[in-house]
């Protein structure tokens, strides 16, 4: 079970120490920086942790004598029916995720909470970047579904809540768990501490929801399907920005 708990939670530490190298690279180079709030360039420090994770979860795999492929179970008979379940997720999951934020944000701001959007979301200070370094990450963004995606959903349902569930023999910390990991990791998203508390709930709810829909499905492909679509549409969105402007 000590596995699990490391693959539950490892993400957060490894996102902390890369976004301390990548702030002490910024003051050295005389940058603009707000640790922890580098939201702008998370597809790069995202996509790091994403590698060293790969080759975490492929070792522990390996060690148990299963496989990533085993893990994922796609199967070619399924395929297109995984996919639409993908959609059908997208849409279950992101029903609780909104009513989480507004609520989050209701409690946070009060009744004008819809003032504070660009707070949450974008953060109220700008910070100059220079255009190498935000085509850099833009480009990442692109090609960080593709890793993101799978990886996030292997660590934390594919691996993780089935060890606690059996050592558990219950299915509340099983998903439970893995759903403390998952949220907290997502804070390494936001620009400021208000942001960092809603995106916490918003995406515990999602974990709890995915690690659900997970236990009862018994498949994970059709979650990474869905965790992919909502990757992909954030993953446009940076590089769009640059094109325009």
């Amino acid at each position: 079970m000590k596995s699990a708990w490391i693959v539950s939670f490892i993400r957060f530490p490894m996102l902390i120490i890369c976004l301390l190298v990548f702030s002490i690279v910024f003051m050295l180079l005389g940058l603009d920086f707000q640790f922890p709030f580098l939201n702008d360039i998370s597809p790069i420090y995202f996509t790091i942790v994403n590698v060293l994770c790969f080759g975490l979860l492929y070792h522990l795999l390996k060690k148990d004598g299963r496989s990533l492929k085993e893990l994922v179970g796609i199967k070619r008979e399924r395929l297109w029916k995984d996919i639409l379940f993908g959609f059908l997720w997208l849409f279950v999951l992101y029903i609780p995720f909104l009513l989480a934020v507004i609520v989050t944000m209701v409690i946070l701001f009060g009744a004008d909470f819809h003032l504070h959007f660009q707070t949450v979301f974008t953060g109220d200070s700008i910070s100059a970047r220079p255009d190498w370094l935000l085509w850099l990450s833009a480009s990442i963004s692109l090609i960080f579904p593709l890793l993101n995606a799978p990886i996030e959903e292997l660590m934390y349902r594919g691996y993780a809540q089935p060890i606690f569930l059996k050592s558990y023999q219950k299915i509340a910390p099983a998903i439970v768990i893995p759903s403390l990991g998952f949220a907290l990791q997502h804070i390494m998203l936001a620009p400021s501490w208000e942001g960092a508390v809603v995106y916490f709930v918003a995406f515990f709810l999602w974990g709890i929801g995915s690690g659900i829909i997970y236990y009862k499905q018994k498949r994970l492909f059709p979650l990474i399907i869905c965790h992919f679509i909502v990757n992909i549409a954030f993953s446009v969105v940076p590089i769009i920005f640059l094109i325009t402007n």
